[in-house]
């Protein structure tokens, strides 16, 4: 549907999204989301009970999600800089329609 519509070929790497090594698929990032949330919900000392039975796992679930965040922050900015852009180069703007 989009393929009609022109883009411009302006370079944009600036706000590219950036690839991961291995992409997470809808399914991990989900179970990613549920782990957090579990995260979220416990108590101090369950979260230093885990660690203390599987040391590496809070290390482990702190880079997924560090990973996960910074890959966010970078699709947001890919999404604003569209927005941006499009605001910028439409004429009378679109945010002034009504």
């Amino acid at each position: 549907m989009l393929a009609k519509y022109p883009l411009s070929t302006a370079p944009v790497e600036d706000y590219a999204v950036p690839t991961r090594r291995a992409p997470l698929t809808e399914l991990e990032v989900a179970e990613l989301v549920h782990l957090a949330r579990a995260v979220l919900l416990k108590s101090p000392d369950d979260l230093a009970a885990i660690a203390s039975a599987a040391p590496s796992m809070p290390s482990d679930w702190l880079e997924a999600f560090t990973a996960e965040r910074a890959r966010a922050e970078a699709e947001a900015k890919f999404w604003t800089a569209a927005i941006t852009y499009l605001m910028a180069s439409t004429p009378g703007s679109l945010a002034n329609d009504e």
